[in-house]
């Protein structure tokens, strides 16, 4: 029986002390250090992608004209973002705001190199609670700030679909005709293998691991509860990293891995008509409407096994500790999980706002998506990576390197999963 019921709209599960925490918090008001725009003067900001095609200069134009604080984009690194991030954070002088992979606030935040937010916090009422409380720690701190959920879900060509006389998957989250094998079955129907085109692509997202995985069955996902075991590597982890390399390795249906090693490569796959399927976020809605022109498209849910859930990545910044402007930089990430930001983020359906209210902005206009309102019903089918899981940075480094292999073809995903398993769990219980 494949299980659709999920959580509410929550990116993390909180430890007890977390949540009373959060608790305290959500008591009183929202408030910001009265400091002058005179005195705060400019702020800088990094992101892990360019801005350019986002609603993210919208909302900093936004936030300077309202402030009159300088917002300084610092130079987006092409490649490697997080060994980039580490580099700045030991720097001494970091940006004063820093994207920052939500997997890893709780490494950051145990180094001591996150500042907390705390004392700028009165109030969580006007957010998401799930989204608000998310970064607080066991220890009660509120070391990264999360202003929005990309939930993800599938897009597809609508034209392909047509020209193949297929019927298009569900609009709504439902398993009814979309399991895996449905799923598999409409995307060889869509490949034409002399055309190069493919009816799938999924292993360029990393959200896969977790949404996979715990689909299969195994409810913790990629990591146990309390984030000491590499439960990738039990055998519900093996059969659906094996399953998602399949489609390549075994049915020809997902473009080979050595196409997608360039910037850009597997949406200008999917926006150049080459792919009928493909596993994103909600802001991959901002791309399409910026360069597809050829066919029609839209979205359907993750297809079902045992489980039908996806994992949201959450946008979440920090303020390093060594931050020059702390205020100015508190000023700026507040306003970005404010009304007015929330609603261009929103308009733009580039994520579901942290801020509630501006949520209701994502609904179906007269660009696509038709069912845009999918990745709202999303959120509420969303699967976490365990809060607990201390390490996952380093972890990360060690297993994923090794996962290319299985993709390339070269290995099978339980030779993988099992020879770095070892490995994996020491770093895991080392930086417990």
């Amino acid at each position: 029986m494949t299980k659709s019921t999920a959580p509410s709209f929550t990116r993390r599960t909180l430890a007890k002390t977390g949540a009373a925490a959060a608790a305290g918090l959500a008591a009183s008001r929202l408030s910001v250090p009265q400091t002058s725009a005179k005195q705060n003067g400019e702020v800088t900001f990094l992101n892990w992608s360019a801005l350019e095609g986002t609603p993210f200069p919208a909302a900093l134009k936004a936030f300077q004209e309202t402030t009159g604080i300088t917002v300084n984009v610092q130079p987006t690194p092409t490649t490697d973002y997080e060994t980039k991030f580490r580099t700045l954070l030991a720097s001494g002088s970091p940006p004063d705001v820093m994207r920052i992979n939500d997997n890893y606030v709780r490494d950051f935040a145990v180094a001591g190199q996150l500042l907390d937010l705390k004392p700028f916090i009165k109030s969580s009422d006007p957010y998401i609670e799930s989204l608000f409380t998310f970064p607080i720690t066991p220890e009660g701190t509120h070391p990264a700030w999360s202003i929005g959920n990309n939930p993800r879900a599938f897009f597809y060509n609508v034209s392909m679909f047509e020209e193949a006389g297929i019927l298009p998957p569900p609009g709504n989250w439902t398993s009814e005709n979309w399991s895996w094998d449905d799923f598999l079955e409409t995307a060889k129907q869509l490949t034409d293998a002399d055309a190069q085109r493919w009816g799938a692509l999924i292993y360029h997202d990393l959200g896969w691991e977790q949404t996979w995985v715990v689909n299969n069955g195994l409810e913790a996902g990629i990591y146990s509860e309390d984030g000491t075991k590499f439960t990738f590597a039990e055998p519900q982890g093996i059969e659906a990293m094996q399953w998602v390399a399949d489609l390549t390795c075994k049915h020809g249906v997902q473009p080979p891995w050595s196409m997608l090693q360039q910037d850009e490569a597997a949406n200008q796959l999917f926006a150049g008509g080459r792919v009928g399927m493909m596993f994103g976020t909600l802001g991959f809605t901002t791309y399409l409407r910026q360069n597809v022109k050829d066919f029609l498209w839209d979205v359907a849910p993750v297809p079902a096994k045992v489980n039908q859930m996806q994992e949201g990545s959450l946008i979440v910044f920090c303020i390093p500790k060594d931050a020059r402007n702390p205020e100015a930089a508190w000023q700026l990430l507040e306003f970005l999980a404010g009304p007015e930001a929330g609603k261009i983020f929103a308009e733009a359906g580039y994520f579901v706002p942290v801020w509630e209210e501006a949520g209701s902005a994502i609904r179906p206009g007269d660009e696509p998506p038709a069912h845009i309102g999918l990745f709202t019903e999303a959120a509420q089918y969303n699967t976490v990576v365990a809060p607990n899981a201390v390490g996952q940075n380093v972890a990360a480094q060690i297993y994923r390197p090794q996962v290319d292999r299985v993709w390339s073809c070269e290995a099978s995903a339980e030779e993988v999963l099992t020879s770095v398993r070892e490995q994996v769990e020491e770093t895991l219980v080392t930086e417990q």
